[in-house]
């Protein structure tokens, strides 16, 4: 039979895996994957919050009717960025109200919501129309690019870190996150990762 915590803790570890994999590239040309990992983390935490609010409709199916319903909870959500956020806000994480109404680097949260949703077509296929063109600099024809700023990191770095302090007043995260050092701590950026991602009242990696 498959658990709640045991989908959660994968979900989860999926997640600071592609948020990790965006910190520790450094060869230019990659940028726009960088953003695209970024962004499928936080999407990955989200849908871990939403498959724990979901667990009764997995929890009691037979192991291969219970992978079929985990696929279909987390991909009835697609990439909707707005519909998870609020999804996730009436579970009742009170942070995402907050995080909202933040400024981060000149971009106010309910903005980079927006830009998330828009960011994650962008940073893997041509778009004709940029998320840029939403930010126009009066009427000068230029733009900001908040998929450029580090305003969009620290707001999704917020969003995963309430999604994680949720989860981790229900679930232990110890046996996860072990894996999660494992893998990386070796590497010197794993250190300044683990500086920069986690909130104060997040329990941060051994």
């Amino acid at each position: 039979m498959i658990k709640r915590d045991q989908v959660v803790r994968i979900w989860v570890r999926r997640a600071l895996n592609d948020l990790y994999f965006a910190f520790d590239i450094e060869f230019d040309p990659f940028e726009g994957y960088e953003r695209f990992a970024e962004i499928m983390g936080m999407e990955k935490f989200l849908k871990a919050v939403l498959l724990f609010a979901k667990a009764n409709e997995f929890e009691s199916l037979p192991d291969t009717s219970a992978k079929i319903k985990i696929n279909k909870i987390a991909s009835s959500y697609g990439h909707r960025f707005d519909e998870m956020i609020l999804a996730v806000t009436d579970i009742g994480i009170a942070d995402f109200e907050k995080i909202k109404n933040t400024d981060y680097d000149g971009y106010l949260g309910s903005e980079l919501v927006a830009a998330v949703s828009d960011g994650y077509m962008e940073t893997r296929y041509p778009v004709p129309t940029q998320v840029s063109d939403k930010f126009p600099i009066g009427d000068t024809g230029f733009t900001h690019d908040p998929l450029s700023s580090s305003g969009i990191t620290k707001f999704i770095y917020a969003v995963c870190n309430s999604c994680y302090f949720f989860l981790s007043g229900h679930i232990d995260f110890i046996p996860s996150l072990g894996i999660f050092v494992s893998h990386f701590s070796e590497r010197e950026s794993f250190k300044r990762f683990n500086n920069l991602f986690w909130e104060s009242r997040c329990h941060q990696p051994p």
